[in-house]
């Protein structure tokens, strides 16, 4: 937590020195200047005014977060709701996103790679290769623009598809069977996005972590004795591949939050990754600085669900 506490610190005081949140909430454009002891009680009570020292800012935000509280959001918005608030709203939503999608495609680039290392030079391998580098090659808007394209092609032949954008609709009853039915098929295409993405970065990794294995003494051992690489793999050689994808898991799961930033923005889901383009477009401190504590808190809760991992693995690490 203290690495937590680190990041959210050091985002604060830059997004304090660096956002101008007095020109957000008044703009020097405005065509009715609002009177300065009215900004000046506004920027007071957000902990936002540019007068005050920022260290002293800093001060006050973080008696603040020793009780929990982020401060409430600046910018635009004047009914200053709560930045934890609205984290406890969004993040559940973002989770759904990154940890099914995460999940999904984990499992099947580890499956694929491990096929891709096996069979290597095969014309598998070649196709899962080129398949692979092909989808890390896009960046992640134009796969979102592929698969919502693929899915209004499906719906225009067949009158069947999946809703393109907002996982909520507001014509159906909440909590009713059809209401729960559009969001599960809402969840589908975003799911598709993050997991192709990850299982094309995980295969390669998957792919080289395999073949050092299988270049090992032991592996070479078992295929002596007149198992198929195949067999010598599941047996002796899968656990010790998976060893180090523990590691590369920590610092892929930034890597998902970042690609649902795009996620969410262009299928309008109000996640996280929405509010911190709208925090970062309105000047907004401190949903920034509680956005980074998110953040680092998901990072560090993988990297000790990778350590884990990999004790459960190695026993030598135990």
């Amino acid at each position: 937590m203290i690495l937590a506490f680190v990041a959210t610190s050091f985002a604060y005081l830059l997004s304090a020195w660096m956002m101008h949140p007095e020109e957000v909430l008044y703009p020097p454009i405005a065509t009715e200047p609002v009177p300065p002891a009215t900004a000046q009680m506004y920027l007071d009570v957000r902990n936002v005014n540019p007068d005050t020292p920022i260290f002293e800012r800093y001060a006050n935000w973080l008696g603040g977060l020793i009780r929990g509280d982020f401060g409430v959001t600046t910018g635009t918005n004047k009914s200053m709701v709560p930045v934890i608030d609205e984290l406890a709203t969004r993040i559940p939503i973002s989770l759904r996103l990154v940890v099914i999608g995460t999940a999904i495609g984990t499992f099947l680039g580890i499956l694929f790679g491990m096929i891709a290392a096996v069979r290597r030079d095969s014309l598998g391998d070649r196709l899962s290769t080129l398949l692979a580098f092909f989808i890390l090659s896009l960046p992640t808007p134009v796969i979102i623009l592929i698969v919502q394209q693929t899915n209004q092609t499906i719906m225009d032949a067949t009158g069947w598809g999946l809703p393109a954008i907002n996982p909520i609709n507001p014509l159906l009853e909440a909590g009713s069977w059809a209401s729960i039915s559009y969001q599960i098929k809402a969840l589908i295409m975003p799911t598709i996005v993050l997991a192709v993405t990850a299982a094309a970065s995980y295969s390669r990794y998957m792919k080289v972590t395999t073949l050092d294995v299988l270049g090992s003494d032991y592996l070479r051992t078992a295929r002596a004795k007149g198992l198929t690489r195949g067999k010598a793999m599941n047996r002796h050689g899968l656990r010790m591949a998976l060893i180090p994808m523990g590691q590369y898991f920590a610092f892929a799961v930034g890597g998902a939050f970042s690609g649902s930033l795009f996620v969410e923005l262009m299928f309008n889901w109000q996640g996280i990754g929405r509010f911190v383009i709208s925090a970062i477009g309105m000047a907004d401190v401190n949903g920034t600085a509680g956005v980074v504590f998110y953040t680092a808190v998901l990072t560090l809760l993988s990297a000790t669900f990778a350590d884990i991992l990999q004790g459960a693995l190695d026993p030598r690490i135990r």
